[in-house]
């Protein structure tokens, strides 16, 4: 419990700092302002029910009017104190959902750590569903903390807090109508317990508490383990979507389909554990919901019908007390609320604690740059996630301005080579020493951004930064004018041989020092890959080009072929060399 209160204030101090938190404060202090004047408000609501009903004992019809007044004026005053504290509320709900994705965001984006956490790494420190914890838990929380957005039900931790602060008032003042005593016999004895609505009040929801939380103290992990399944559940939907060109052809719904409802079936089982639990928690909490507002007028009732006090007393009693019970009530009413907070509070903090651990190596690969324009390998030893050694490389060196073409068997590990000269394989050893300037590493699967075609042909940078013109004309030397001349702009729906040939404008336009490229041209016929080599080639004369294929590369001149075989390191071969002219 200290952890999980922990983690919340960790995460409520994110919010609340950073740019922009003087409007945040203010807007607190605002909701703070009207939950003190409401507790005002409801004292004196109190007063107007012994007052009303005192009048109606009296048969005063002009004090029962003279209080249809008052009330009138308490409920328009109650009114614009909550809508003023709802307004502020979800404006301050927006800015720390904000202020919590942005935060989350970095972490996820900054250091790659995206990458490192991808479930295909088998890091130790994987984060299930990254989506949903910045998409939803960041607007979950404010919600949890600040209270519903609906104003019913479910208040949030802020509203407890300030209720504790109207406890204070609302106890003094059942202390003040309380002067009465308890008295009966029990095996012979008088007992007499004196303003014993004061006591009964913590006493019934104590007892009551404790139950609650003996019936629903599963709902915590029932709760995250169901937001895990349905997030399962929503990528397997999302993935047909994405996916839907190449399971189309392959006739694969019958298969994507038995995947879907496998998931759903898992979300099912826990739904069912959920909804179970629910039922045995409610069987309590349901009927104390529905009695909590009329126990104090039968505990009260005695002292009624002995004549000390009035009906309007007795009324102003049971409001008094039902006051404190419904305050004390708060984890009853909201224990489930609580479950929910707490699910999302340890789902967060997983997130934190496993973007920290991030960029831990598995291997001790030294990458180092060098002062001079050459890449050098030694040594280097590369090992898939499961342990096994995919690649040895004693050395390997590539001088500035030099075309290389690695080749070797499928699966050896070509793929996984660029990851870890680029950094992004934590399962490697040896020595890299990468050549200074602007160094570009192109994925065999070309990464289409949302936006416009000039948008995926300039990416990563601006495309407000690059002149139009260069990129109209390199998306018409590569064969991509037809879509712009019938208008289309639109970086969607291009081939695997289209997003090839835009991924080729795209290291044009970023014009590296180096490339190192993972089958660039390998949905290309010959043809075409010699042209848009050539063209690479032309706008890049000076820039090192290191490639992996299958198939000689075609366009280039001056191709010397390192074959990359599977050996051991300690066999200290150097990789096969050969040049093509």
């Amino acid at each position: 419990m200290r952890d999980t209160l922990r983690h919340i204030w960790r995460f409520v101090w994110i919010a609340s700092t950073g740019p922009g938190r003087h409007v945040s404060l203010l807007l607190l202090a605002v909701i703070i302002a009207c939950q003190l004047a409401v507790i005002q408000v409801t004292l004196r609501q109190v007063q107007w029910s012994a007052d009303f009903f005192n009048a109606l004992q009296k048969i005063d019809a002009q004090a029962a009017v003279t209080q249809i007044g008052v009330f009138a004026i308490l409920t328009c005053i109650s009114a614009a104190l909550y809508l003023v504290a709802r307004y502020c509320k979800r404006l301050l709900q927006f800015r720390w959902r904000q202020r919590l994705s942005e935060t989350l965001l970095d972490r996820w984006t900054a250091t790659k750590a995206y990458w490192f956490l991808h479930p295909s790494l088998r890091s130790e420190n994987s984060v299930d569903n990254p989506d949903q914890r910045i998409a939803e838990d960041c607007n979950m929380f404010p919600e949890f903390i600040l209270g519903s957005q609906d104003g019913v039900g479910r208040t949030g931790v802020l509203d407890f807090i300030m209720s504790l602060i109207g406890l204070v008032s609302y106890v003094m003042l059942l202390w003040q109508l309380s002067t009465f005593a308890l008295q009966f016999s029990l095996f012979g004895v008088d007992v007499e317990i004196p303003r014993y609505m004061v006591w009964l009040a913590p006493i019934y929801v104590l007892a009551s508490t404790a139950l609650t939380h003996l019936l629903g103290r599963q709902l915590p992990g029932l709760l995250m383990e169901e937001q895990r399944r349905e997030a399962d559940f929503r990528f397997a939907l999302v993935n047909l979507r994405e996916n839907a060109s190449a399971i189309a052809l392959s006739n694969g719904e019958a298969a994507d389909r038995k995947v879907i409802r496998r998931r759903f079936d898992d979300l099912f089982g826990v739904w069912r554990r959920v909804i179970r639990r629910e039922f045995i928690y409610g069987m309590f909490t349901r009927p104390y919901f529905q009695s909590v507002l009329r126990i104090p007028t039968f505990l009260a009732l005695p002292a009624f019908l002995a004549g000390k006090i009035t009906l309007g007393g007795l009324t102003q009693l049971a409001a008094a007390f039902g006051n404190v019970v419904t305050t004390l009530s708060w984890l009853i009413f909201n224990y489930k609320f609580v479950s929910d907070l707490v699910a999302t509070t340890r789902r967060l903090q997983g997130f934190m604690e496993a973007t920290d651990d991030a960029h831990r190596p598995a291997g001790s690969l030294q990458r180092t740059i060098s002062t001079g324009n050459e890449l050098d390998i030694r040594d280097l030893q590369i090992r898939a996630p499961d342990g096994r050694t995919l690649l040895d490389i004693p050395t390997l060196s590539v001088s500035r301005g030099e075309t290389v073409w690695l080749s070797g068997a499928s699966g050896l590990g070509k793929s996984t080579l660029l990851k870890a000269l680029a950094g992004l394989w934590p399962q490697a050893d040896g020595h890299v020493v990468l050549p200074a300037g602007n160094l570009i590493f192109m994925p065999q699967q070309v990464y289409m951004p949302l936006g416009s075609l000039r948008d995926a042909a300039v990416y990563p940078a601006d495309a407000d930064g690059v002149p139009s013109a260069t990129v109209e004309r390199l998306l018409r030397a590569v064969g991509l004018g037809a879509r712009l001349d019938a208008g289309d702009d639109n970086a969607s729906g291009l081939s695997v041989g289209e997003q090839q040939r835009l991924a080729i404008v795209r290291l044009i336009i970023a014009a590296p020092d180096w490339v190192f490229a993972d089958e660039a041209t390998s949905a290309l016929d010959l043809e075409t890959e010699r042209s848009v080599m050539a063209l690479l080639r032309e706008e890049l004369p000076q820039t090192s080009i290191v490639l992996i294929a299958h198939r000689s590369p075609q366009g280039l001149d001056g191709v010397r072929n390192v074959v990359l075989r599977e050996r051991n390191l300690e066999q200290g071969e150097e990789p096969e060399c050969g040049h093509r002219g």
